[in-house]
């Protein structure tokens, strides 16, 4: 985009986006920055959107404490489209705002992705791409500001405490996920991740240099025999719209269960879809029209097995063990176990979770996007 020329340099500058009037008083843009996020990049982001859209409307999440003062100073536009800058982490920190907050015309508010994190599952999913990588932002915030919305389920989780429990916790990150929960082995290995990287911070701030790592760990993680040979089995309990799922996995025997609500996990993978190889199951998972077609917004979710070589060879193509498809889940956890939601790794200690759909929210997409390519189902 051109600079301001000289003979203006006396009057206030306005942002640089190329959207026409008639645009710009349909949609009111603003943007959530985590400047955490991505190393440097975050900053970088920071600095070019408010060139772009506006110093009034970006704001910085950890300067400002989380996205509620730009939410209030806004609670009364007409068809908000919201920007958040970040990981899967500050989506989440975004529409949970959202979910507070007293804007006027909430059914009309947008959310789009700029990615800063490392995985970005849901800005993979939306379309908004792999990572920010340095790129000029002009082109990315006129798609934001004129692509079409599509709905996305959002989950409650709800816990309660069964038994007294040592190191692990039963408090989570957040009461709401919008990509997945996982337990057992993948979880243990972003737990495992999550730790170093919190104890050298500077030494982790590479993407690259973050997936050999998480590589590395996974592959001692083989070696703990605690959560392989489907050992999970023996201290999980599962029920999906009421029916008892122990028989499905005694006879798999998973080293980890993935609850998926988005078409994209680990950085980008589908577990739910591709080539399923039963050699290490008795039953052929061929009868596939026994499941729904997959989903961001039809009040279902999908549960999948592991076994720990298989979280590797989803990136190849394959996928995981369809176990079920369900609108409430119930789980009974008997001792502590590694437990992931959208990327946020814990120990959690005996409880029970159920699990049912909390709302949807709208979500800013593109074409060529998975989500476009799923069946869009109505507003509930």
């Amino acid at each position: 985009m051109n600079p301001p020329s000289d003979n203006n340099s006396t009057v206030v500058q306005k942002p640089l986006m190329e959207v026409t009037e008639k645009d710009a008083y349909k949609e009111k843009l603003i943007a959530f920055v985590n400047p955490k996020s991505g190393g440097l990049q975050g900053q970088v982001v920071f600095e070019q959107l408010r060139a772009q859209i506006g110093e009034e409307n970006v704001y910085d999440l950890i300067k400002d404490h989380g996205p509620q003062r730009g939410l209030k100073e806004n609670q009364n536009e007409k068809n908000l489209r919201i920007i958040a800058c970040g990981g899967d982490g500050t989506v989440g920190w975004v529409l949970s705002a959202l979910d507070a907050s007293q804007m006027q015309y909430m059914d009309f508010v947008s959310v789009g992705v700029i990615p800063l994190g490392t995985g970005n599952d849901m800005a993979r999913f939306l379309g908004w791409g792999v990572g920010y990588r340095g790129e000029a932002l002009a082109p990315v915030i006129q798609s934001l500001a004129i692509s079409e919305a599509r709905l996305l389920d959002r989950w409650n989780i709800e816990i309660q405490s069964t038994a007294h429990t040592g190191i692990a916790t039963l408090k989570i990150p957040q009461p709401v996920f919008n990509n997945y929960l996982s337990f057992g082995a993948d979880a243990q290995i972003a737990l495992d991740f999550h730790e170093k990287r919190n104890a050298s911070p500077r030494r982790y701030a590479n993407r690259v240099f973050n997936k050999l790592a998480y590589g590395c760990i996974s592959c001692n993680t083989f070696f703990d025999r605690q959560y392989l040979f489907g050992n999970i089995a023996n201290f999980f309990e599962l029920y999906v719209d009421g029916r008892n799922m122990d028989e499905d996995l005694f006879r798999f025997r998973p080293d980890a269960i993935l609850i998926l609500n988005i078409a994209s996990y680990a950085a980008g993978t589908n577990p739910w879809q591709g080539t399923y190889d039963n050699l290490w199951c008795a039953q052929s998972q061929a009868d596939d029209d026994r499941f729904r077609e997959q989903s961001c917004s039809d009040g279902y979710l999908e549960i999948i097995g592991f076994k720990h070589f298989e979280l590797a060879r989803i990136r190849l193509g394959r996928r995981g063990h369809r176990i079920a498809q369900g609108n409430e889940i119930k789980l009974t956890i008997r001792r502590d176990l590694p437990m992931e939601i959208d990327g946020e790794p814990f120990l959690l200690g005996p409880c029970q979770i159920t699990i049912t759909r909390k709302n949807q929210a709208r979500m800013i997409i593109t074409d060529r996007s998975q989500a476009a390519q799923q069946i869009q189902s109505k507003r509930v």
